[in-house]
């Protein structure tokens, strides 16, 4: 496959997936390790993903706005670089007893990849062919998505066999390999959008959304979806621990499952992605999630609920990749770092409040009605993207043909 020829993909899908390893390895034993000093409290558990998600929220966009107007690649050793140093401190500190040092460490390591990971994608824009977008992005969601499986299994090893101080100084050394392959790519000067400041840059991005109504209706797609998964997906192991009776250790083959689901899905998509330009399966697959996140929280079958996890995450794979492919193919490079930061705030901002309202509607009321709110979201989801499609807004046959869809935008201005 021509792809793998290419070496700037290659090296930033090597570098994303060392990436992702080291923040699967860390979410999994941090989650373990809160859930021991705290004698497993979800409002602990949920208040930490909160301190993680609040950065995402705050800095996403100006990380996209920033990596449109500065060397990407100094971005993104900038980045791995501030991770690596604050791991390495966080391990040391942890050791010695101060706690409090794993909510600024995770602070920090949030921060900095808002500003890492826009850059990167700007390299994917410039270097991949139109014509291999849809392949490149499915092969590196079908790559990465095999940390949804082993992540848990590696997590908990590392936490359960060298305690949370030395995985934490693994993870560090981790970020220190892919700081050595991003020196390996390409010095490139980048087309960038003269602006007066900051305040322009923002109103420069929201002037382009507005022209791009296709952009407009999936960035609020992604806000519905993002709330409703951080409601559900928060909660996974008290759907285990609680809903099912089984052991927290089980949570790892109850990830496991629920990645080889992602697998399929990006898979699926790699295969399907010439026929997957039909807007209706899109919402129809969304309208299936509701269903199955309604039966999930109702489930005490630990079969079924494994099942659903699964058809789930086989759903997620396709529509990730539906939605990447069609906003990377609709965005000029120029603009790509602030569209991509923009759409990534909206779902950072619907994971961080619903990852906190998720521990108190489990709290005050249960699980079960946690899913059902989940699973309403996403109801209202497939029923936007329905009147959308009314509308007329997306052709069946046409919806990822750039040339059609400026025609659609001239329409609606």
């Amino acid at each position: 496959m021509n792809l793998l020829k290419n070496k700037v993909f290659t090296t930033i899908l090597i570098t994303d997936i060392i990436q992702q390893a080291a923040i699967w390895i860390r979410n999994i034993s941090i989650m373990f390790f809160m859930m021991d000093v705290t004698n497993g409290d979800p409002m602990a558990v949920s208040s930490l993903n909160f301190i993680e998600m609040v950065p995402m929220f705050l800095f996403t966009f100006l990380g996209g706005i920033i990596a449109d107007k500065y060397n990407p690649k100094r971005l993104m050793l900038l980045g791995d670089s501030l991770s690596f140093i604050s791991f390495v401190i966080l391990g040391s500190l942890i050791n010695k007893g101060y706690i409090i040092a794993i909510f600024i460490t995770v602070l920090i390591s949030a921060i900095v990849t808002q500003f890492s990971y826009p850059a990167s994608q700007k390299y994917f824009k410039e270097f991949v062919e139109d014509k291999d977008i849809d392949s490149a992005i499915g092969m590196s969601q079908l790559l990465s998505s095999i940390f949804p499986i082993i992540g848990p299994f590696l997590g908990s090893y590392f936490y359960f066999t060298f305690g949370i101080g030395k995985t934490l100084l693994i993870i560090s050394f981790m970020f220190l390999a892919s700081i050595i392959l991003i020196y390996t790519l390409p010095n490139k000067k980048f087309e960038k959008i003269e602006s007066a400041g900051l305040i322009e840059d923002i109103k420069l991005t929201f002037d382009y959304l507005n022209k791009k109504r296709i952009l407009k209706v999936f960035a609020r797609m992604f806000l519905l979806i993002s709330f409703a998964i951080g409601i559900a997906g928060n909660l996974d192991i008290f759907l285990v621990t609680q809903r099912l009776g089984l052991n927290e250790e089980f949570y790892q083959f109850f990830s496991g499952i629920a990645g080889v689901g992602v697998i399929v899905g990006g898979g699926a998509y790699i295969l399907l992605s010439k026929y997957l330009k039909n807007i209706k399966i899109v919402y129809s697959l969304i309208g299936v999630f509701s269903i199955t996140v309604f039966i999930e929280g109702y489930s005490t079958i630990p079969l079924l609920t494994m099942v659903l996890q699964f058809i789930d995450n086989v759903i997620g794979g396709i529509l990730s990749g539906y939605v990447m492919t069609l906003m990377t193919k609709q965005t000029e490079q120029e603009y790509l770092g602030r569209i991509n930061g923009f759409t990534s705030t909206l779902m950072y901002f619907g994971i961080m409040i619903s990852s906190i309202l998720s521990g108190l509607i489990m709290k005050h009321y249960s699980i079960v009605a946690a899913f059902s709110i989940a699973s309403l979201i996403f109801l209202i989801c497939f029923v936007m993207l329905y009147i959308e499609c009314k509308r007329g807004l997306f052709d069946d046959d046409k919806v990822l043909e750039s040339n059609y869809i400026n025609k659609i935008d001239e329409n609606f201005e």
